[in-house]
């Protein structure tokens, strides 16, 4: 029985998400500024939805990785603007960290 347990526990941990808990704003993502609203379709086109997600011992850690990461993936779709359409946070099973996924859209100016 207590084996059971044993390889019932590794086996979670083994399949538990491998999320990072720091991701580096890209050169190219500094340019990329939030928006309350999505802005006016005379000045920007909408060019995708970005998901951002990290999980750290610390819930506002986790947030600015995740934060980096969707400014990340909107830049790298040539977005000057990002959205947060939704935002959740949830403590990871049999882990000290909280995981948080971003979803929001990149916007482009347009010239």
């Amino acid at each position: 029985m207590r084996r059971a347990v044993i390889v019932l526990l590794a086996s979670l941990l083994s399949c538990a998400e491998a999320l990072p808990d720091h991701v580096q704003l890209q050169p190219a993502a500094e340019g990329v500024d939030f928006a309350m609203e999505p802005p006016s379709s005379s000045a920007f086109m909408l060019v995708g939805e970005v998901t951002g997600v990290a999980a750290a011992n610390d819930a506002e850690v986790a947030q600015d990785a995740a934060r980096n990461d969707l400014r990340n993936k909107a830049a790298a779709l040539g977005a000057s603007l990002v959205t947060i359409d939704e935002a959740t946070g949830e403590m990871m099973l049999l882990q000290d960290k909280t995981k948080v996924k971003l979803v929001g859209r990149a916007y482009k100016a347009i010239d």
